[in-house]
């Protein structure tokens, strides 16, 4: 299942909203989410999720109400200098 990163401007979301958001967003169905994080100072979060396709990762993002500044497939990844494709 191909893999996304979305960002996201945040405003003033104090920790305790953004831990339930947080808890929302994993429960959610549409998509996988694999990781959550966020900036307090730049006000800005990064959400990684699996979705089947792209259309998909923008219904699921509209149905979390969450507007992206931007949206990317990850082809790539590398945690360890070795590159795996995804």
């Amino acid at each position: 299942m191909p893999r996304y990163i979305s960002l996201h401007a945040l405003g003033c979301l104090p920790k305790p909203a953004f831990a339930a958001l947080c808890k929302t967003l994993f429960a959610s169905t549409g998509a996988r989410v694999v990781r959550i994080c966020a900036g307090q100072i730049a006000e800005k979060m990064l959400v990684e999720f699996d979705a089947d396709n792209e259309a998909a990762a923008q219904v699921w993002l509209r149905s979390a109400k969450l507007t992206a500044v931007w949206l990317m497939r990850v082809d790539f990844e590398s945690s360890d200098g070795v590159l795996r494709e995804l």
